[in-house]
């Protein structure tokens, strides 16, 4: 995929979590710099380009016109992806989406409640989130719902629902982050004073292991899990669950919870998923190892089995999760 950064283009709300000079450090590209970028390519077009960092169809048309139609005039076949706001979709902006071939749609919906919303500076609602979802569908578009967890007035229940009612929605794309506190943004503000406190490590990962046991139970998909924060913009985290190997670390303890939940003794794997039983804590497990070339397997469960198993049994003893509004 070829990447460009747009930061905070096009964006008419500064969200408190949000600044993307801080957590890219990226410049907004000159159309010269692009151009001189794609000639790079010597006529090899990448499997797909990606517009991120901003709000694409926050821009004005003509300037959004201008980045498709100098994609286009390069790499005339290459699928596009951009990232925007639910707010920020509307029949006009769809039609030139699709005539530029774009193909999958980022939506920054963050979360599925109100308060949360509100709370975190993101100026729209989950009415606009259900809306954009629903005519982007209609529209053939792919959907990648972006999630953060431990935002402003969040909590446990609100990040496993939020999740669970995007899938209901039929979305089946998901970027999910744990909210870090970043330098020279409003929760920057909110953390010195006290009024905002992030979620330590372990319950970050609590949560998202639970999210990645429903996306294995209902077969969507987590394309990224944490924050990739290059090695020189790391000095501009000032608090929060940052961990490099988050997404790593959130999988093996999902794989930990199926095994202790159900009691699991033999576990039968791929060797590409090796890293899942022995990484993070796992190698200490009271659990017999097979390597072999068949499916993912615990004792006779399948991988989307065994998580609904695991859910259930959460379930039975921590009560079934309710709406928190």
């Amino acid at each position: 995929m070829l990447t460009i950064f747009l930061p905070n283009a096009g964006c008419k709300y500064r969200c408190k979590f949000c600044n993307q000079y801080s957590m890219t450090g990226e410049k907004m590209p000159s159309l010269n710099y692009l151009k001189d970028y794609f000639n790079r390519f010597n006529n090899q077009s990448p499997k797909e380009i990606a517009f991120y960092g901003g709000t694409f169809t926050g821009l004005k048309l003509e300037t959004q016109l201008t980045y498709l139609k100098l994609v286009q005039s390069f790499f005339p076949n290459t699928p596009i992806r951009i990232s925007t706001r639910p707010d920020e979709i509307n029949d006009e902006n769809l039609k030139i989406l699709k005539q530029y071939n774009v193909k999958i749609v980022e939506l920054g919906i963050q979360s599925m409640y109100n308060d949360v919303l509100k709370a975190s500076g993101r100026g729209h609602s989950v009415e606009d989130n259900v809306n954009a979802i629903k005519k982007l569908l209609e529209n053939n578009f792919i959907v990648s719902a972006h999630l953060m967890v431990g935002l402003p007035k969040d909590s446990f229940s609100k990040d496993l629902n939020s999740f669970k009612e995007l899938i209901e929605l039929n979305v089946k794309l998901f970027r999910i982050h744990p909210t870090i506190v970043f330098k020279n943004t409003l929760l920057e503000n909110e953390y010195y004073s006290g009024t905002y406190v992030p979620l330590d490590i372990n319950e970050a990962l609590d949560i998202c292991s639970e999210q990645i046991l429903i996306s294995f139970a209902y077969n969507v998909k987590i394309i990224r899990l944490g924050y990739f924060v290059p090695e020189e913009q790391k000095k501009q985290i000032i608090a929060g669950p940052y961990h490099p190997s988050f997404g790593d670390i959130a999988k093996a303890k999902a794989i930990k919870k199926i095994i202790q939940r159900l009691k699991i003794k033999n576990v039968y794997f791929p060797k590409k998923y090796e890293s899942w039983f022995y990484a993070y804590g796992n190698k200490n497990l009271d659990i017999k190892r097979n390597i072999w070339d068949g499916n993912l397997k615990f004792e006779e469960f399948s991988l989307q089995e065994a998580s609904k198993l695991a859910l259930k049994e959460r379930k039975k003893k921590c009560g079934t999760i309710k709406n928190n509004q």
